[in-house]
């Protein structure tokens, strides 16, 4: 489930107390507020700081450690939040039906402008609860 805090103090998270499920473009819409984008997934959230693109880990609310960028926060421009979930789907070709799907991972991070060039930095969070950071 993904929880973006905005610099206000409001928090949206992906359903709301009845179980409606709310558009992450409600998140998309307040960009220019948003403090944070954060994946919760069970006692462990994954965290991705919108002001300097930097990433946290917490496990039963104790904050792990902050990967640091290798460039200065100060030379990325426009940032923006990236999320998505990556599935797979199995297909059954003879009966022409889908079958379940699994998760892979879910992906949060950020894409920016870096000197001209468009870069992307996400962690994908696999279901066992490990990940790793990938550039693009």
């Amino acid at each position: 489930m993904w929880r973006a805090q905005f610099s206000n103090g409001d928090i949206l998270e992906e359903f709301d107390k009845k179980g409606q499920e709310i558009p992450f473009r409600k998140v998309l819409d307040r960009l220019d507020d948003l403090k944070n984008l954060s994946i919760v997934l069970g006692n462990r959230v994954y965290t991705v700081r919108m002001a300097d693109g930097r990433f946290s880990t917490a496990i039963d609310g104790k904050e792990g450690h902050f990967f640091a960028l290798d460039v200065d926060a100060a030379d990325l421009k426009h940032i923006r939040p990236i999320y998505f979930v990556r599935e797979t789907i199995d297909f059954n070709m003879q009966r022409g039906s889908s079958g379940s799907s699994r998760v892979n991972f879910v992906a949060v991070g950020f894409q920016a402008n870096l000197n001209g060039c468009n870069v992307k930095r996400y962690l994908e969070i696999f279901p066992d609860m490990t990940f790793i950071i990938k550039d693009k």
